[in-house]
């Protein structure tokens, strides 16, 4: 089984029903987001959110089959936003 939980802080992955591991993703650290959502996905309410982040050891977290995947990107989104704001962070684009 998989769990995701989204804090002031980080997003949690808990994979495993008898033994657990766990991934978090500081929500600072994160760069991009994207959701996808196929056919079925889209009858079903379901899809998957795509989280990439600076963190070296898992620079990419899919958070799949999510419910109402649009709300979970931005709620991901909005904490994203208030986490740099809190801690004065900025991220500057190369072009």
């Amino acid at each position: 089984t998989t769990r995701y939980r989204i804090t002031s802080e980080r997003v949690r992955a808990q994979y495993g029903l008898l033994g657990r591991d766990f991934d978090d993703i500081e929500l600072i650290r994160i760069q991009d987001l994207d959701r996808t959502q196929g056919m079925g996905e889209r009858i079903m309410a379901i899809g998957d959110v795509h989280i990439i982040s600076a963190d070296p050891s898992r620079p990419k977290v899919t958070l799949q089959n999510v419910a109402d995947p649009e709300k979970v990107h931005e709620i991901l989104r909005s904490a994203m936003l208030e986490a740099r704001k809190k801690f004065r962070y900025s991220v500057q684009e190369e072009m």
